[in-house]
């Protein structure tokens, strides 16, 4: 009397997990082992029970076996992948605490200042422009300064502003080419209070005066003044 014959991949897969419901499932590199552990047993009672008259044909074992190995291969990798992404994380959020205590330069069109100090930005523009205008204005509205520059080329374009009182500030930036509007992008540096960690797993950076902002927004890291 011989056993049946494994055919496939996936006839041992089936044939070990009904022989032993406790296989784990869960696609870790010690549940394939287990299952190549198996399958290997399973071919020694296949072998021990076969019909001598007629044999089993031995490459089918040795073709089975191979993808077993593969599989547990494969399942191994993954398993060192996902090890190193959580390590890469975790020293990007130990990184990301140095910057407590300096300047930043982050994507804000509001900046509420807590003491009277300058105000240092810098505006990107998607394109050339000849003529660049910000305007700043006090929580009431009232336009407190203004900057205008005449051509300028595309891309970041720092400034500096005179000081300003404590208060909430908005700005406001109109960039054009002959007449036509040119897209464009307002950034100010503050000092990082805090690194957080939300359930989203970005780490975020709470800067002064504008709230938290995600880390890969910041285009500029300095020394706080």
């Amino acid at each position: 009397m011989s056993l049946p014959q494994v055919n496939s991949l996936d006839t041992a897969r089936g044939a070990s997990q009904t022989a032993d419901n406790g296989i784990a499932s869960n696609g870790t590199a010690s549940g394939g082992m287990q299952l190549r552990n198996e399958f290997l047993q399973m071919m020694v009672a296949q072998l021990q029970n076969q019909d001598p008259t007629n044999p089993l044909d031995g490459s089918q074992y040795v073709t089975q076996l191979a993808q077993f190995s593969m599989v547990e291969g494969v399942e191994q990798l993954k398993v060192l992948q996902q090890k190193s992404i959580a390590m890469m994380d975790t020293q990007q959020v130990l990184q990301s605490t140095d910057l407590i205590g300096r300047d930043v330069m982050v994507p804000t069109a509001t900046l509420k200042q807590g003491e009277e100090k300058a105000v240092r930005g810098q505006i990107e523009l998607a394109g050339a422009a000849d003529l660049v205008e910000l305007k700043v204005f006090d929580q009431h509205g009232t336009l407190v300064q203004t900057r205008s520059w005449g051509e300028t080329k595309a891309g970041g374009m720092d400034y500096d502003l005179s000081v300003l009182p404590a208060g909430e500030y908005s700005f406001e930036v109109k960039a054009s080419l002959d007449g036509a509007t040119v897209q464009s992008k307002h950034y100010v540096s503050s000092t990082v209070d805090r690194v957080t960690l939300p359930g989203t797993g970005e780490i975020m950076l709470e800067v002064a005066g504008v709230g938290e902002v995600p880390l890969f927004s910041a285009i500029q890291f300095g020394k706080s003044a």
